[in-house]
């Protein structure tokens, strides 16, 4: 029976993952076991790490191209855009905590006197963003709403409690929102912070992203056979040969095409 070279090296790399998860599995149920007592409760077992595998697949195509389609959504375009949303933000929270500090009654600059230049200090302002981008890119299925595109209330969600701890909770300035003259200073800037995002949030996905990020993918498929009973019955020169490297480690698969050996 026929398959597809994708659903072949696909099973293949998806196999040797699991393999070596498998391993650590039940490396870290020996140790639980050796921990019970008796004289293995101190032994340290390592953990298993598949080396790179190399073999080589004979095979033979037997049907030609087939077009085919599948439907998913713009990765690189959506990491993109929220990088560009976490600049914005940052910028803009940024803005905001300064202003609320200032127009506040609070005797910050004895102690707090750089609260005045963080707009201007390009290094905090591409810290503060870089955190947020992290923070986005690692959970942007979470983000997505059925129709691909980005959620305005999922954005919302994450940036402001990230904003939270890493502004107003910042080690470094914490320390003025316990002072008595400014105790009702956190929540004022946290209530700011709401409502800037709330009212510049949606204007900032509407100028950095598109309606949609679905991407159509359009690929042909090569139908193959592997079985060795019927590549006996093909002549010679219908049998080519792929030698196939995995790294597991690295997730890492390096396919190299030869049809020499067989002529």
């Amino acid at each position: 029976m026929s398959t597809t070279l994708k659903d072949i090296l696909g099973a293949i790399l998806s196999d040797s993952l699991r393999a070596q998860h498998d391993a650590n599995v039940f490396l870290q149920s020996l140790s639980e076991q050796y921990a019970t007592g008796g004289r293995l409760s101190g032994m340290h077992l390592p953990a298993a790490s598949l080396g790179e595998l190399e073999f080589k697949l004979n095979y033979a195509v037997t049907e030609g191209v087939e077009e085919k389609e599948e439907e998913g959504v713009n990765g690189k375009e959506i990491d993109r855009t929220l990088r560009y949303v976490a600049r914005e933000t940052a910028e803009l929270l940024i803005k905001t905590m300064v202003h609320t500090i200032q127009c506040s009654p609070a005797d910050y600059k004895a102690q707090y006197g750089f609260v005045d230049t963080l707009q201007d200090n390009r290094d905090f302002r591409r810290h503060l963003a870089k955190r947020f981008a992290a923070i986005l890119t690692s959970d942007r299925d979470r983000l997505m709403g059925p129709d691909a595109s980005l959620s305005l209330k999922a954005v919302y969600n994450l940036l402001y409690p990230a904003a939270v701890e890493h502004l107003i909770d910042h080690e470094d300035i914490r320390g003025l929102f316990l002072q008595d003259p400014a105790h009702d200073l956190r929540s004022a800037v946290a209530a700011e912070f709401q409502r800037v995002l709330t009212k510049e949030l949606d204007d900032i996905l509407r100028e950095s992203t598109m309606p949609s990020f679905r991407r159509i993918q359009r690929y042909g498929s090569l139908q193959v056979e592997v079985a060795n009973q019927a590549l006996a019955n093909l002549p010679p020169e219908a049998i080519q040969t792929m030698t196939i490297r995995i790294v597991p480690s690295q997730q890492e698969l390096k396919i190299q095409n030869s049809t020499d050996e067989n002529k």
